[in-house]
C-alpha cells in the first residue's frame, strides 16, 4: 500500500505532448495519456516509519511532495517545491497572470514579492 496520497493531477486536462526543442508547441498538438498526466501527491500526517499510529488523519502532512510525470516520480522537500513555486509564479505573472477563471488564489502581492526575490 502507498504512503503517498494524491490531491492534485491534470488528468481531466492532460498537457500536450512535447514534439522536440526545435519545434514551437501549438494548441493543436496531441495531448499526453490521461495517466501520464502531472501529479502532486503528500504523505499525510497519521503516516508514520513503522506504519500508522493515533495522530489525526486532517493533520499537517510530512514536509515531502511527490511530483509524478509520467511513470517518472520525484520527490521534492520544502525549499525546492517553494523553488518550484516561486519560478511558476514569476512565469505566470511575465505571461499575462493568472488564467480567467483559475482556481488559483494567488494574491497580486505575493507575485510582486516573488518577481522582487528572483529578480524578474
Amino acid at each position: 500500500m502507498s504512503i503517498w496520497a494524491t490531491f492534485f493531477d491534470l488528468e481531466d486536462n492532460p498537457p500536450r505532448a512535447y514534439e522536440g526543442s526545435h519545434i514551437l508547441p501549438s494548441e493543436k498538438d496531441a495531448r499526453v495519456d490521461s495517466d501520464e498526466a502531472p501529479s502532486l501527491a503528500q504523505v499525510p500526517s497519521h503516516i508514520t516509519r513503522d506504519g500508522r499510529d493515533n495522530r489525526p488523519e486532517d493533520g499537517k502532512p510530512w514536509p515531502w511532495l511527490r511530483f509524478s510525470l509520467g511513470v517518472e516520480d520525484q520527490v521534492l522537500d520544502r525549499g525546492q517545491v517553494a523553488a518550484v513555486y516561486e519560478a511558476l509564479g514569476a512565469w505566470l505573472r511575465r505571461t499575462g497572470g493568472l488564467p480567467e477563471g483559475s482556481v488559483a488564489h494567488v494574491s497580486n502581492e505575493v507575485l510582486d514579492d516573488v518577481l522582487r526575490r528572483s529578480g524578474w
